[in-house]
């Protein structure tokens, strides 16, 4: 369990790494004025919203599968 709760984390931040300099760049690039700016933005929150709900369905599947077992 504690393995897959390291790689669930890490596998986070990794995305979440991403997505900051996905944005960011798109910032240095664009300016906040910039609508597409604000899509990519709008893009990052939804994938963000998507692998955190996707991650948090792995470690919970993990852990209802080896609860029975553990001590």
């Amino acid at each position: 369990m504690g393995t897959t709760t390291a790689w669930v984390l890490r596998t986070w931040a990794r995305f979440t790494l991403l997505f900051v300099l996905i944005v960011g760049a798109t910032w240095l690039y664009l300016g906040s004025a910039s609508g597409w700016f604000w899509v990519v933005t709008a893009g990052a929150v939804v994938a963000e919203w998507y692998v955190v709900r996707q991650l948090a369905r792995e470690w919970s599947w993990e852990a209802r599968a080896t609860w029975w077992w553990s001590a």
